[in-house]
C-alpha cells in the first residue's frame, strides 16, 4: 500500500511539472506588451504567437518617439529569438533614421509602426538603404503621420524618407507663374462675392479645379478595341494601428504589413471605370469583394474587400478609393479611367482622417 501511495505521488508531482514547464515564459498575447530593456523576445513567446495562430503587437520608445512591431502568425517560418529594440532619429530634411538591434534576419516578417510627432505632408513613404530604395511604406494617422514598414530584419540600417505628392512640382510651378505674372484686374470689395457652387443632382459637392468630373454609368460607353494600362493596388495597414478595435473575427483576414494586393499593372480598355477595373482586379486575383448599388449618389458602394467590410474595425470604418494622390469625391463607378492612373483602395478606421482622405464624400 505504502508502494502504491508513493507510486501515485510521484506521478501526481511529474504531470504537475509538465503542465508547469508547458505553461513557463507564455505570456497574453490578447494585450500590446512592452518590449523589455534588453529588447529581447524569447523564442518560446515567437513559437506561442504561431501556435495560438493570432497577431501579437510589441511596443517600444526610442527617445520621445512611440513605435510598434505587429507580428502575424501565419508569417512566422522559423521561430527563434529576437531582439525589436530600435533607435529612430529624426532628420534636419524631415526624413527618420532607423536603426535595429538586431543583426541578422528575424525568421518572419513584421510591421514596424513608427508615430511621428509631426504629420508628413506626404500621402507614402520609401525604405532607402545604401542610397537604394528597397521597400514602400504607408502613411496612417489622424493627428501625427503613422509610418508602416514591413521588415524582416535582413536590413538593419535605413532611412524612410516621405515621397513628393504627385502634383507637387506642378503646384510649385503654377505658384511660381500666378506670383511673377500677376492678374492686371484686381478684385475689389464692392465686387459681388460669388455664390458658392450647388451640389449636382446626386449630392456630389464640386469637383476641385483640375481635377476630373465624374461621368455617369448610364453614359459610359467602353471601347473593347482600345487598351491602356494602369495601376491598382489594395491595403488595410491602418487595421494594425487599430486592431483593440477590430472586429476579432476578422483577425485572420488581415494580411501581413495590411497588403492585400501590392501594386500591380493591370490592362483596361477605353471608357471603364474604377469599380469596372476593381472588379476585375478582383478576381483575377481570388480576392472577394462585395458591393452594392446607392441609386441616391449614381454609384456603387464598396462594402467589403478580402472580407474586410465597414465597421469591422469600428464606427467610422470602410473602404476608400484614391486616384493619382486624390481622393476623389464621387463614387468608384463614376470615375472613368485614363491611361497611367495609379489606383489605391485603403481602408480607414477613421472616415479617412487615418489615409489622408477626411475631406472626400462617397466611396
Amino acid at each position: 500500500m505504502k508502494q502504491l501511495f508513493c507510486l501515485l505521488l510521484t506521478l501526481i508531482l511529474i504531470v504537475s511539472l509538465c503542465a508547469c514547464q508547458g505553461n513557463f515564459g507564455s505570456v497574453n498575447l490578447k494585450n500590446p506588451i512592452e518590449i523589455p530593456e534588453d529588447g529581447i523576445i524569447a523564442q518560446s513567446t515567437v513559437v506561442q504567437i504561431k501556435n495560438e495562430n493570432t497577431i501579437a503587437v510589441f511596443t517600444g520608445k526610442s527617445g520621445d518617439l512611440k513605435y510598434e512591431w505587429t507580428i502575424l502568425s501565419a508569417d512566422i517560418t522559423a521561430p527563434k529569438q529576437v531582439d525589436l529594440r530600435i533607435r529612430l532619429e529624426e532628420q534636419a530634411d524631415g526624413s527618420l533614421q532607423v536603426t535595429l538591434s538586431q543583426q541578422e534576419a528575424f525568421g518572419f516578417s513584421a510591421l514596424l509602426s513608427v508615430s511621428l510627432n509631426v504629420q508628413w505632408n506626404a500621402q507614402s513613404a520609401t525604405g532607402y538603404a545604401a542610397n537604394a530604395a528597397f521597400a514602400t511604406a504607408t502613411l496612417t494617422g489622424s493627428e501625427n503621420t503613422i509610418v508602416n514598414i514591413t521588415l524582416d530584419g535582413s536590413v538593419s540600417n535605413f532611412t524612410i524618407c516621405p515621397d513628393p505628392l504627385p502634383d507637387e512640382e506642378t503646384a510649385t510651378e503654377e505658384t511660381t507663374e500666378e506670383t511673377e505674372n500677376p492678374s492686371t484686374e484686381e478684385t475689389t470689395e464692392t465686387e459681388e462675392t460669388e455664390k458658392p457652387a450647388e451640389k449636382d443632382q446626386y449630392l456630389t459637392d464640386p469637383v476641385p479645379e483640375g481635377k476630373p468630373n465624374p461621368v455617369e454609368p448610364q453614359d459610359q460607353e467602353v471601347d473593347n478595341r482600345t487598351a491602356y494600362t494602369c495601376t491598382f493596388s489594395i491595403e488595410c495597414s491602418t487595421i494594425l494601428n487599430n486592431l483593440y478595435q477590430l472586429d476579432p473575427d476578422k483577425l485572420e483576414m488581415v494580411p501581413s504589413g495590411g497588403v492585400i494586393l501590392p501594386k500591380t499593372t493591370v490592362t483596361f480598355y477605353e471608357g471603364e471605370s474604377v469599380y469596372d477595373v476593381l472588379q476585375r482586379v478582383c478576381k483575377d486575383n481570388s480576392i472577394h469583394m462585395e458591393a452594392s448599388w446607392t441609386p441616391i449618389y449614381n454609384s456603387a458602394y464598396i462594402e467589403g474587400i478580402h472580407n474586410l467590410y465597414e465597421f469591422d474595425c469600428g464606427a467610422l470604418s470602410g473602404w476608400m478609393y484614391k486616384v493619382n494622390g486624390w481622393y476623389p469625391n464621387y463614387g468608384s463607378s463614376r470615375y472613368q479611367l485614363q491611361d497611367g492612373d495609379v489606383v489605391e483602395w485603403r481602408y480607414t478606421c477613421d472616415l479617412g482622417n487615418d489615409i489622408g482622405g477626411g475631406y472626400a464624400v462617397g466611396g
